[in-house]
């Protein structure tokens, strides 16, 4: 089950994806907080499960360690 609205789509965690991307940026238009700069699909990661992959939480975290 998804639902999507004009700024976001929600969905089940059921696949990880590795995740690449150039940087992190923080600013108004993004309410959620840092966003991805550049983001790319590396490979799907069958050897991880949906609870063992990183969360927006990590992401926060790799923010406040650029000082952004």
């Amino acid at each position: 089950m998804s639902a999507r609205d004009a700024r976001t789509v929600l969905v089940r965690p059921e696949l990880v994806v590795e995740v690449a991307f150039d940087g992190l940026r923080c600013g108004p238009r993004h309410p959620a907080g840092p966003t991805l700069r550049f983001a790319r699909v590396v490979r799907h990661r069958q050897d991880r499960s949906a609870a063992e992959a990183d969360a927006v939480a990590s992401v926060r975290e790799l923010a406040t360690a650029e000082g952004l």
